[in-house]
């Protein structure tokens, strides 16, 4: 590819920008080709020795207070992700200040431009005012494109991405860097981070915070300015709230910490045990060597844990310390000399997902999954007919129908109903039963925006 002030390859004997240039220029913006061929000669140049300095002052921004964390194997997966490094890169070539308020690509195109095709010229030219903004996700036409709304602007867009198809779902809030393709077409520049539907209103609150301050600081400064600035803020927020976001704390009915208690027995007289389990009150019989073990909670019966006899052991889960203790107890209690406590384990919720189903676990179901497609069905559709007129911590304790009534709970309702679509249309994209909330738009009188 001739650079600009090459020998034309028409071989008129004039530079290529006195003679042919101008053609080029008007058969065309840039081929998919080009753009990757500029994006490569840019991240070869920004990984130059000379950068290494620049490049560690940009990971300290980048990351924030993530360094100075103790490593772990979940973080460093995400630090070493293609998706973080992408991210990373696109943001120290684009945006980052090297002083003077000039950027790498500034440096690059005014040391390299000259060898540069007048095509990649023209990409990276056109990404100089690139940057991230907030988009949500407005509509997801599998394999064919998505619908965003620029959530600063209220402009919407088409983005022909088949492969944005199978990761974005409706309501999905992104942080993306948006530029034009080939043919003018709009495009992601790089992987957009994704934060849950319910996200959204606290990002912009935070964002627009942002901007005052950055307005009353660097009142010269246009708005591309301030969203270049927010990269580093929209990657924090990124790890805090999805990718290291640390589980809830679950708690027991008792208000105890949720953790996984297994209690194991040796059966010393197994008739024994089956004859002192037979008929008692806080036992439900499985009727397959299993129990359950239960107590009263008002008008209804609260599971306590589960036991089961395994040839000539008897092992006890529960969930919580507390639980297993006192299991341990009961069962000692009630059948005496006929089991021998062998020992008691514990594992919290964090090292159970990680761990996984064990072979047991993962057996076919004795359900066939068209029935519990089915049962799942009812069960949600009685649920969320009865959500409807309960009180609900997020609106305020007040009713989804009141919240509805409502001039300022409105947008909290919304967004809880956004939160209940995205999750579902994920679990129907795993094969799991979802539910169709679409009916409880029109039953609340809010309009899908």
């Amino acid at each position: 590819m001739a650079g600009r002030n090459d020998p034309c390859p028409c071989g008129s004997g004039l530079k290529f920008k006195r003679c042919c240039l101008r053609k080029e220029e008007a058969a065309g913006t840039y081929t998919s080709g080009e753009r990757d061929s500029a994006l490569g000669k840019l991240m070869r140049f920004s990984a130059r020795s000379e950068f290494n300095d620049k490049h560690r002052a940009a990971l300290e921004l980048f990351w924030g207070d993530w360094l100075s964390e103790e490593p772990d194997e979940e973080l460093n997966q995400v630090m070493d992700s293609e998706q973080v490094n992408l991210a990373y890169h696109s943001w120290f070539v684009f945006d980052f200040n090297l002083g003077e308020s000039r950027t790498l690509l500034d440096l690059f195109l005014e040391r390299e431009g000259e060898r540069l095709s007048s095509r990649e010229r023209r990409y990276l030219e056109g990404m100089r005012g690139s940057h991230l903004r907030l988009y949500e996700v407005l509509d997801v036409k599998p394999d064919e494109g998505i619908e965003i709304r620029d959530l600063w602007e209220d402009k919407r867009m088409w983005v022909p991405e088949r492969l944005a198809t199978r990761q974005l779902v409706a309501w999905d809030v992104i942080a993306a860097r948006v530029g034009r393709g080939a043919e003018g077409e709009v495009v992601f520049e790089t992987v957009p981070h994704v934060y849950p539907a319910g996200a959204k209103d606290d990002l912009l609150k935070g964002l627009r915070k942002a901007h005052r301050i950055f307005t009353r600081e660097f009142p010269q400064k246009s708005i591309a300015d301030f969203f270049k600035s927010m990269a580093p803020v929209f990657h924090q927020l990124w790890l805090e709230r999805v990718a290291l976001r640390p589980l809830p704390k679950i708690m027991t009915a008792e208000g105890d910490p949720f953790i996984f208690g297994k209690v194991l027995f040796d059966v010393v007289d197994r008739s024994s045990v089956t004859k002192s389990l037979a008929g008692r009150p806080e036992l439900v019989d499985h009727s397959d060597g299993s129990y359950g073990w239960v107590e009263k909670a008002g008008a209804f019966e609260r599971s306590l844990g589960t036991f089961s006899i395994e040839g000539n052991r008897l092992v006890l889960e529960t969930t919580s310390r507390q639980r297993a203790e006192r299991g341990r107890e009961f069962l000692e209690g009630l059948l005496g000399e006929a089991i021998r406590f062998r020992a008691i384990s514990y594992e919290d919720v964090g090292q159970a997902l990680k761990r996984g189903p064990s072979p047991a676990q993962r057996r076919e179901p004795e359900i066939p999954p068209e029935l519990q497609h089915k049962l799942l069905g009812e069960f949600y559709e009685r649920h969320y007919r009865e959500w409807l007129d309960q009180p609900v911590k997020a609106l305020g304790n007040r009713t989804p129908r009141h919240a509805a009534r409502l001039k300022t709970m409105r947008p909290k309702l919304i967004t809880l109903l956004k939160d209940f679509e995205s999750h579902a249309e994920r679990q129907r994209r795993a094969g799991e039963p979802a539910y169709d909330f679409r009916w409880m738009w029109e039953e609340l009188g809010l309009e899908r925006e």
